[in-house]
């Protein structure tokens, strides 16, 4: 079992429209996938958070690399799109993979 993160930079400007784009788009397309469950949402703080921008942490639960990989291909590159279609470089973006190892 893997945790898949996405971490996004939002500008707090666009904050608002990002929930609901989360909430009506990237959530329901990654669980659609089929092999992403469980999602979280986190604010992400720091000792040094920037103005006008908040970060958000987004995880599934996610069985095998393979289900990854399969994710890349296929449904990203829609994500991406749509992200970049609705916020331009308003909203950014990295994801990492975890694996438990206790």
């Amino acid at each position: 079992m893997y945790l898949f993160n996405t971490t996004f930079y939002i500008d707090d400007a666009v904050m608002n429209d990002w929930i609901e784009w989360l909430r009506a788009t990237y959530l329901p397309m990654m669980q659609a996938a089929g092999t992403f469950s469980n999602p979280l949402v986190y604010q992400v703080h720091s000792l040094n958070d920037e103005e006008d921008s908040s970060s958000i942490a987004v995880q599934f639960s996610v069985e095998t690399m393979d289900d990854i990989r399969q994710w890349e291909e296929t449904v990203n590159p829609r994500v991406e799109q749509s992200m970049l279609g609705v916020f331009g470089t308003k909203v950014l973006h990295f994801w990492t993979v975890l694996e438990p190892l206790l």
